[in-house]
């Protein structure tokens, strides 16, 4: 499924933009709202991912994550460096209002090697989340195949090949059958280093074109 990340702080443009994509990861850590906003932006959504990428302050990410379970949110997205006992605590809190968690990791530098990104799936699988996403900046064809690949190890994975030489591994990722990919709206901007327009994942002609130039 495509999900479309908003990330604009204008309340009201967030609204016109879940109206338009339906299926929407809300970047609470960009848009900012208020708690008594996030109700609302959830409920304008047909399905919806809930993301607070910041952990600058764990507490305060956790606060966002497990609200935005209570209000609703079909999926939240949390980041596997928090805490173990947060970790199970929103695992706990997911289940508790038949909700699905994501968890992740970034690397915004590099792709790490094999054995590293095998010991991350091993990691998360402890906590029995619903989604594992994997989203490394990637340095050439080669780190995106090895993100791709990923997805043979558990259907779980979600490979997200960042920068822009990650760009033919999302759409692969697409046409491959990941779980979750990630698109900005077509007039906005993206969320991410290397996210593709949503249009782009609607042109299949275009997207076979550039998986096998």
């Amino acid at each position: 499924m495509i999900f479309v990340s908003i990330s604009n702080p204008d309340i009201a443009k967030c609204i016109e933009l879940i109206k338009r994509y339906k299926n929407v990861e809300l970047r609470l850590d960009l848009i900012n709202p208020d708690i008594d906003d996030i109700g609302l932006l959830i409920s304008e959504a047909d399905t919806s991912i809930c993301t607070y990428r910041d952990i600058s302050d764990p507490h305060k990410a956790y606060d966002y994550t497990a609200t935005s379970l209570e209000l609703g949110a079909d999926i939240v997205d949390y980041n596997l460096e928090n805490s173990s006992d947060m970790i199970r605590q929103i695992v706990t809190c997911a289940q508790k209002n038949e909700k699905m968690v994501m968890l992740s990791y970034h690397n915004f530098e590099l792709t790490p090697d094999d054995e590293l990104l095998n010991g991350l799936i091993a990691e998360a699988l402890v906590y029995s989340p619903d989604l594992i996403k994997i989203a490394c900046f990637s340095n050439g064809d080669d780190d995106s195949e090895r993100m791709l690949a990923l997805m043979k190890k558990s259907e779980k994975v979600i490979p997200v090949p960042m920068g822009d030489t990650g760009q033919k591994g999302r759409l692969k990722a697409y046409f491959y059958g990941s779980p979750i990919v990630y698109a900005y709206p077509d007039e906005e901007k993206p969320t991410a280093p290397g996210q593709l327009p949503f249009s782009d994942y609607k042109d299949m002609d275009k997207i076979i074109g550039i998986i096998y130039r």
